[in-house]
């Protein structure tokens, strides 16, 4: 019988765990570092930082908010590190607006594109913002129909250099795209910032891997901890994850999950089995299910299974002359 409060309770533990991998970690530290060098110079460190949903971006930008905290003055709230989520269809005024909205404006609305660029920048000094984090930045990049909004980069482009402050771009890796056809922005944002996932070919990333796993195990708190040095489960790990850690999380879960709901003493193959199928891919049994003693033996990253990454479109020619 599962103790729903329990599991709950381990949901919410897992969940809010932070597990500073050496990538990871790394990439903290230079974005924290960008964030002090501008307090101290007045000089920005520019970075465009990309990697696959579930790698940990959220996570690391909300991590930088938390270590540079918001304070309050008797005229305004100081903000060390401001994080803006790039709308789902750019325009100028919708990003300016939100923008506008996290930097406290409640004029957010009023103006024209003009008078509120100059609030943002009279904010952003005010604020003593030293660095700003635009996430969601391929949301830039067309996808089929959509035009990409040229208008919409070459003013953040511009915004970016009259603020003077350390900026991070963030999204999927297509949102190098917008860099590649764009020499203005290219020559800001040379710095480039990889969150992959985890490599089981390479020997250090296998065990940075397995110790995150470790990690989710000695969390979840079952009285017999996981045995990660059996036949095969490594491997069979990283078919079920891609190496992800958003999946990590989740494949864990649900064997602690199924654990408590058979009343074992530990996740075995069994728990894994049952979670891959019911918490990450619905359609991933028998064969397609990497704990399935049928399963096939390859990565489940064909068209149709659950970690396809449809290929990135190119830009038309006309599309890129629109950035330059």
């Amino acid at each position: 019988m599962i103790d729903q409060s329990n599991f709950n309770s381990m949901w919410v533990s897992v969940t809010k765990l932070i597990i500073k991998y050496p990538i990871f970690d790394d990439a903290y530290q230079l974005l924290s570092d960008a964030c002090i060098f501008n307090q101290q110079t007045g000089l920005a460190k520019n970075y465009l930082l990309v990697g696959p949903s579930g790698t940990g971006k959220s996570t690391l930008r909300d991590l930088l908010v938390l270590a540079f905290p918001q304070c309050e003055t008797p005229d305004r709230k100081i903000t060390p590190v401001l994080a803006v989520e790039i709308p789902a269809t750019p325009t100028i005024k919708n990003l300016a607006e939100e923008i506008l909205t996290q930097l406290g404006d409640p004029l957010f609305n009023r103006g024209s594109a003009t008078e509120k660029t100059n609030r943002i920048l009279h904010l952003i000094k005010e604020c003593k913002i030293n660095l700003i984090i635009f996430d969601e930045m391929h949301h830039f990049v067309e996808h089929g129909h959509k035009k990409l909004p040229a208008d919409v980069a070459d003013w953040l482009k511009t915004l970016i250099n009259k603020a003077q402050v350390s900026t991070v771009l963030m999204g999927l890796e297509n949102t190098q795209i917008i860099l590649n056809v764009n020499e203005q922005l290219r020559r800001r944002f040379c710095r480039r910032i990889d969150l992959k996932p985890f490599d089981l070919e390479c020997p250090t990333s296998r065990s940075h891997f397995l110790g995150v796993i470790k990690k989710i195990d000695t969390t979840l708190g079952l009285p017999i901890p996981m045995d990660l040095y059996q036949d095969g489960i490594a491997r069979q790990l990283h078919f079920a994850t891609n190496g992800i850690m958003g999946y990590m999380v989740k494949l864990m879960l649900g064997a602690y999950n199924y654990a408590l709901k058979f009343d074992l003493p530990g996740i075995d193959r069994e728990c894994l089995e049952g979670a891959f199928s019911e918490d990450v891919w619905h359609e991933g049994v028998g064969k397609l299910n990497p704990f399935n003693a049928d399963f096939f033996g390859q990565r489940l990253d064909q068209y149709g299974m659950v970690f396809y990454k449809a290929p990135a479109m190119g830009l038309s020619k006309a599309k890129k002359r629109e950035l330059l």
